[in-house]
C-alpha cells in the first residue's frame, strides 16, 4: 500500500459522510497486512491523531464484531510507554491476547522521544499528515524512526 493509494480524510466533518466513508475504506486497506497493533502517529502533536485512531477502532469493532481496543498514548511518560509496549509484545509462541487488535494514538516521536518505545513494539504504523501543517523533513524523520517495513501507509488530513 502506498500513501497515494490511501484516502484523504477531512477530519472535521461530523457524522456520516465522506470522512466516515474514507475511514471505512482505510480500515479495509489496513487489512491487507496481518497486524494486531497499529500505531497512528503524526510528525506534530495534534488532536487529529486521537480522532483518527478512535475512528479506526470504532470502524474495526463494528466490522469485525469484536472489540478493537483504542489506546490513548498521547503525552506519554516512561512508565506508561513501558506498560503499553509490554502489552503489545508477544511472549514467544503465545498470542498476545487471542485474536485481539489494538489501535494506538501515539505522540510524535519528534515531540516526545518516549513514544519510540511504543512505536518499536507495534506491528504496523499509519502516518497522519496534515495539509498545511506537516513538514516533509519531519515526516521523513518519523518514517526513519518507524522503519519502512512497519509503515503501512500515510493519510492526509485535509482540515
Amino acid at each position: 500500500m502506498t500513501a497515494a493509494s490511501m484516502p484523504a480524510l477531512r477530519t472535521t466533518e461530523p457524522g456520516p459522510g465522506p470522512a466516515a466513508y474514507a475511514v471505512e475504506e482505510l480500515w479495509y486497506m489496513l487489512l491487507s497486512r496481518r497486524w494486531s497493533s497499529l500505531a497512528v502517529v503524526s510528525p506534530e502533536r495534534t488532536p487529529n491523531t486521537l480522532r483518527l485512531a478512535r475512528s479506526l477502532a470504532e470502524v474495526g469493532t463494528r466490522n469485525r464484531r469484536r472489540t478493537v481496543e483504542l489506546v490513548d498514548a498521547l503525552q506519554l511518560d516512561i512508565e506508561r510507554a513501558a506498560a503499553i509496549a509490554q502489552m503489545m509484545e508477544s511472549d514467544g509462541d503465545l498470542p498476545r491476547i487471542a485474536d485481539s487488535r489494538f489501535v494506538i494514538a501515539l505522540d510524535s516521536p519528534i515531540v516526545n522521544p518516549i513514544a519510540i518505545e511504543v512505536l518499536t513494539a507495534c506491528d504496523t504504523v499509519v502516518l497522519l499528515l496534515e495539509k498545511g501543517v506537516s513538514k516533509i523533513p519531519q515526516a521523513r524523520k518519523v518514517i526513519e524512526i518507524v522503519g519502512r517495513q512497519r509503515l503501512i501507509g500515510a493519510v492526509l488530513a485535509l482540515e
